[in-house]
């Protein structure tokens, strides 16, 4: 389905948003990358109010800086206030490349939900989107500490999220072969996909490393039991290409170069890698989303839906988009320790990460019922446009 066919799809839906309120939840968990640490993630979730219904998502608006003022949060809800539904989304389009895309992602889908739950039809249908095969959850971890590498690849075995296990690795090769051997010497005997996300640990920005010495490092991976990596080094587009050439069988996972959608669409090169990766909270639309997902298939590639450790409504959101796109798999599940706060407030939502594969029930928008006075207490703080004014809570 196009652009153009989808926003057909949301056009009139004329009930006026009656009110926008944004909360804040911190979640204080240590994640290590290549380029840095977080210590703590600041998760907005939007509550989008029209005509008795509400509609939902999830943004990460910074990281470690858990006094995050949230006066733009409220200065761009108040512009959607009063409009309709369908206006709203018009509104939001319009803002592309102007509010950050993380909360143009945020405020669509909230929109997209409650459109489809106003025309009560599933938002997947709203988006053209027919697929309903269930997709696996990856099991991510996030550890340069091969002991807790063993006893979180051991937890996945025992909860049977093991199909699909994702590791973070760090530009050091001998770190990165050391944790792809710790999850395969504790998964033998078991299929599982292993994924490794070096966030262009082989070659950084303002690096000049030879293509040849990138692809070195990448066999090493093969050899410790890598089948996919994920941005192994800020490269070229042209170089993308070369790079998978000289990688074998190493499936590569071009992610960077896909951000936003609305821009790479027209930019992706055909054999940059054998899988695509659609990233939430940097693909900017998930309308945009659609027709990239198009263009991945038209280059002969298959697709799958990152993370940006999301624990709330976007989870469930970018689960069903992973089945409507037929997916691979799917990075966006709920996190263990750190989405407790979000499931007390959950009412209902159509998928179960905890069950894979992940299927999806039948809902209308993206299904999404939420106990907002538990919300309001769970969360460290809100700011709300419309209805009640302008109001920090």
């Amino acid at each position: 389905m196009t652009t153009e066919e989808i926003l057909e799809n949301l056009s009139g839906v004329e009930e006026p948003i009656g009110s926008v309120r944004i909360y804040l939840k911190n979640i204080y968990a240590t994640k290590r990358f290549s380029f840095g640490t977080w210590n703590s993630r600041q998760h907005l979730i939007a509550a989008v109010r029209a005509g008795g219904e509400t509609g939902y998502a999830e943004s990460i608006i910074t990281v470690n800086e858990p006094e995050v003022s949230m006066d733009s949060c409220l200065q761009r809800a108040e512009s959607l206030t009063g409009k309709s539904v369908s206006a709203a989304i018009t509104e939001v389009r319009r803002q592309r490349g102007i509010w950050p895309e993380h909360y143009v992602e945020m405020m669509e889908m909230a929109l997209v939900d409650l459109a489809g739950k106003l025309k009560k039809m599933p938002a997947l249908a709203l988006l053209g989107l027919k697929g309903t095969e269930p997709v696996y959850g990856v099991y991510v971890i996030l550890s340069d500490d091969l002991q807790d590498v063993a006893a979180k690849t051991d937890w996945a075995v025992e909860h049977g999220r093991e199909r699909y296990i994702k590791v973070k690795l760090f530009g050091d090769n001998e770190l990165d072969c050391g944790v792809i051997r710790t999850v395969r010497q504790h998964t033998k005997g078991r299929n599982t996909y292993l994924i490794g996300d070096v966030n262009g640990g082989y070659c950084m920005p303002g690096e000049d490393v030879p293509l040849e010495q990138i692809a070195v490092n990448l066999m090493n991976l093969r050899e410790a039991g890598l089948n996919a990596c994920e941005d192994p080094a800020y490269i070229s587009l042209n170089d993308w290409v070369k790079l998978q050439t000289l990688a074998g069988d190493l499936s590569l996972i071009p992610d960077y170069p896909l951000r936003p959608s609305r821009k790479s669409i027209h930019e992706i090169l055909p054999g940059m890698g054998r899988i695509y990766n659609i990233h939430p909270d940097s693909a900017g639309s998930i309308i945009d989303v659609v027709a990239l997902a198009g263009r991945i298939r038209e280059l002969g590639a298959g697709l799958m839906v990152g993370d940006d450790s999301l624990v709330g409504p976007s989870a469930t959101i970018w689960q069903q988009l992973a089945v409507g796109l037929g997916a691979q798999w799917v990075e966006a599940t709920e996190k263990d320790g750190e989405s407790e706060f979000y499931y007390r407030c959950v009412q209902e939502i159509p998928t179960d990460s905890r069950i894979n594969p992940i299927g999806v029930k039948s809902c209308f928008g993206f299904g999404i019922r939420l106990d907002e006075e538990l919300l309001s207490r769970e969360a460290d703080r809100s700011v709300t446009a419309g209805e009640t004014g302008d109001a920090h809570e």
